[in-house]
């Protein structure tokens, strides 16, 4: 895999050019593991990114590299986790762990008081549901609805789901069950508020044109600043916005001499863990032009250790 930027977000009505192809890998990867795996249609991948229940993966240059979805289910007294797919060139990269936390962090915020449970034959998916505070359980403690079921029937170990009356098959259920304080993973923070500090800084920028004259400092800050104040991350729909951004200071540098004018300003982020720390900062990166420092006394958490760089230049400097 490249190093590109993949961002994983809510999936919305633009993203339906995927759906095929995010069902054709679904397949070809449950023949290539050899186990069984119920049969997603284009139709029903489309119905779940225009209503809110999918969440895709894509690099910056709109390549698809992974989705998953949820659906409820009893009048949402459960919640399904499920159909979690990565593109072959883009696995062992930490997407499918970015997907499968997105997913389970909408379910809980969308669905607080849902049980949400996932049903799979993976050693890895299985690992990842542990970590969030899955526990292995019978079929008989996951949704009876009849709609779920209903689409076993297209897999090829549904005999053997018949055969034993849905009590249990090779697939392994999961639940996470909020009503059981011991149930739920201690670095489940969804409603804690967090807070990140960036000090930024802006340089004067040369034209590209022969003999044109470049932008200052204060030109190139004002355009990150207007996006800083004006960028809204997606968010699931009835629920508050996730990322809050804010310019709190501006120091225009303007009695500094030219060649070493500099324009500073500081941007804090208020967010509620739909979104990521690492992710939050390479939407900043791939947006704006200055460069940008983590203020570490402001972070009351410890970052996630692909994380651990303070200082940043944006994508675009």
């Amino acid at each position: 895999m490249d190093n590109q930027m993949i961002f994983v977000r809510i999936a919305n009505t633009d993203d339906t050019r995927y759906a095929q192809e995010i069902v054709e890998e679904t397949a070809a990867s449950a023949i290539a593991r050899g186990s069984g795996i119920a049969k997603r249609s284009v139709e029903s991948v489309i119905e779940k990114m225009k209503n809110g229940k999918a969440v895709i993966a894509v690099t910056g240059t709109g390549e698809w590299v992974g989705f998953s979805y949820f659906e409820l289910w009893e009048n949402n007294a459960f919640v399904s986790n499920s159909g979690l797919i990565v593109a072959p060139r883009f696995r062992n990269a930490g997407v499918a762990r970015a997907i499968k936390e997105r997913i389970f962090r909408m379910s809980r915020r969308m669905y607080p008081e849902a049980r949400i449970f996932s049903i799979t034959s993976g050693a890895a998916i299985m690992k990842l549901n542990s970590e969030l505070g899955f526990e292995p359980v019978s079929f008989a403690e996951i949704t009876h609805d009849e709609g779920f079921w209903e689409g076993c029937k297209s897999c090829v170990n549904y005999n053997i789901l018949e055969n034993k009356q849905k009590c249990n098959c090779l697939c392994t259920a999961m639940l996470f069950d909020p009503h059981k304080q011991d149930g739920i993973a201690p670095k489940n923070r969804n409603n804690e508020q967090q807070l990140l500090v960036l000090d930024c800084v802006a340089y004067p920028r040369n034209s590209l044109v022969p003999f044109a004259a470049g932008t200052n400092a204060l030109c190139t800050a004002l355009n990150d600043i207007k996006w800083f104040s004006e960028y809204v991350f997606p968010i699931e729909r009835n629920l508050p916005n996730p990322v809050r951004m804010e310019v709190t200071e501006i120091h225009t540098g303007l009695y500094e001499p030219e060649p070493a004018r500099q324009c500073r300003f500081t941007v804090e982020i208020h967010y509620d863990h739909s979104y990521s720390e690492k992710e939050i900062l390479n939407t900043v990166k791939n947006h704006t032009r200055c460069k940008f420092t983590l203020r570490a006394k402001a972070l009351n958490f410890e970052l996630a250790e692909e994380s651990t760089q303070l200082c940043f230049v944006s994508n675009n400097y």
